[in-house]
């Protein structure tokens, strides 16, 4: 996927896992497009099956938190689709807990959970 340019992204077991690179440790709107959290990339996976992975990342901000509600919905409008986050540190944690989407998105402690978790359908 040449759009993920500020990211590594790799797929495992037909799950492909985003991870922002340090040098975009804080999600804000300015940088979503950048590291490829598009509504486009979801569409594009051939395996509807994505983790963004959040260890470099330190900050989000709610545009962060709206894409991760739209990259779920586009998801799971594919047979088999499914989202999932990981590896989220306390800031990003508290965020998600306070937009209450903690309650309606998948949140794993680590990638490996994650990958577990969405491998199997």
């Amino acid at each position: 996927m040449s759009s993920v340019n500020a990211s590594e992204c790799l797929t495992i077991d037909g799950v492909t896992i985003i991870r922002p690179s340090a040098e975009h440790s804080s999600l804000f709107e300015n940088v979503l497009e950048e590291v490829g959290l598009t509504a486009d990339m979801a569409k594009s996976l051939s395996s509807p099956r994505l983790i963004v992975d959040l260890s470099n990342v330190k900050f989000v901000g709610s545009a962060f938190l709206g894409r991760c509600i739209l990259l779920q919905r586009v998801l799971q409008e594919r047979e088999g689709g499914r989202f999932a986050i990981a590896n989220m540190n306390s800031f990003c944690t508290a965020a998600f807990s306070v937009a209450k989407l903690d309650t309606v998105l998948a949140i794993y402690s680590t990638t490996t959970d994650a990958l577990a978790a969405l491998k199997n359908p």
